[in-house]
């Protein structure tokens, strides 16, 4: 089989051949210079056809990682004060109540771990998705007031990620304006959004998602915790930092969430 460079040496002789020929002579000439022409014409077809398959080979390359995204997350990470925030609802609308706020710091250690008790008791799929039982929250939960107040003085002077940090930052606005408060300053950044441009996703990725496509899966339900989507977190910031690259996984099937009468979707 003729190589690429072969024919591309074969192109310019040819061109040079016929750029260096005088006038014609005669008919015969003509008729050879037609055919030199044609065959001429012939292989820079045969080139173009290579470097369109080329082109389309370069275009299926793996994407390579953000190097803008890289740069953040070593950043990030190797700030002294970065807290991960996780809040465990009652749900997603309005009037959902904060259960649990967790913070853990970049290596996974504990800084902050409260529950807090509900104006009803969890459902059975709240309790599901939240690994928490009702006896948890009476035996250890505290008012949410006191649980905030706790919260922003563990926070002051922190760095926190989120993930879905707009989620997150709603539930305690709605929580301080419920009690009457003064609304909780945060200051950070939302790291589904980060972990969305780094993984090229073209819609919001789940944490659970993304910890098992980076090979640091999440406890199955009901086991899985706010600690462990906290690690979760942090998993996906190391695997930003540390430029991991994986191939694109075929979907996996939804669970059919209980049948109660809490079915909001979560961010986790």
């Amino acid at each position: 089989m003729t190589t690429i460079p072969v024919i591309v040496q074969a192109v310019l002789n040819d061109l040079h051949q016929e750029k260096s020929l005088g006038p014609v002579q005669g008919i015969s000439d003509l008729l050879a210079r037609q055919q030199r022409r044609q065959h001429l014409l012939n292989q820079i077809q045969q080139l173009e056809k290579e470097a369109q398959s080329l082109r389309s080979q370069a275009r299926n390359l793996p994407t390579l990682p953000p190097l803008k995204s890289i740069q953040w997350a070593q950043s990030v990470r190797a700030m002294p004060n970065l807290m991960f925030l996780e809040v465990d609802t009652t749900g997603l609308h309005e009037d959902a109540e904060i259960i649990r706020l967790v913070l853990l710091n970049i290596h996974g250690q504990t800084l902050f771990d409260c529950l807090a008790i509900p104006s009803q008791p969890l459902s059975k799929s709240l309790v599901t998705i939240t690994g928490l039982t009702n006896a948890e929250i009476q035996a250890a939960g505290i008012p949410i007031v006191e649980a905030l107040s706790k919260l922003c003085k563990v926070m002051q002077g922190a760095y926190v990620l989120s993930y879905n940090l707009d989620f997150d930052l709603g539930k305690l606005r709605e929580a301080t304006q419920r009690h009457q408060l003064s609304e909780i300053t945060l200051i950070g950044e939302d790291l589904m959004a980060r972990a969305m441009s780094y993984f090229h996703q073209s819609s919001y990725p789940k944490l659970e998602g993304l910890c098992k496509q980076i090979g640091q899966p999440l406890p199955s339900q009901p086991h899985q915790t706010a600690l462990d989507r906290a690690r979760g977190q942090i998993a996906v910031l190391n695997a930003i930092a540390d430029m991991f690259v994986s191939l694109p996984s075929a979907p996996t099937p939804q669970d059919t969430p209980a049948e109660d009468e809490d079915t909001d979707d979560h961010p986790f």
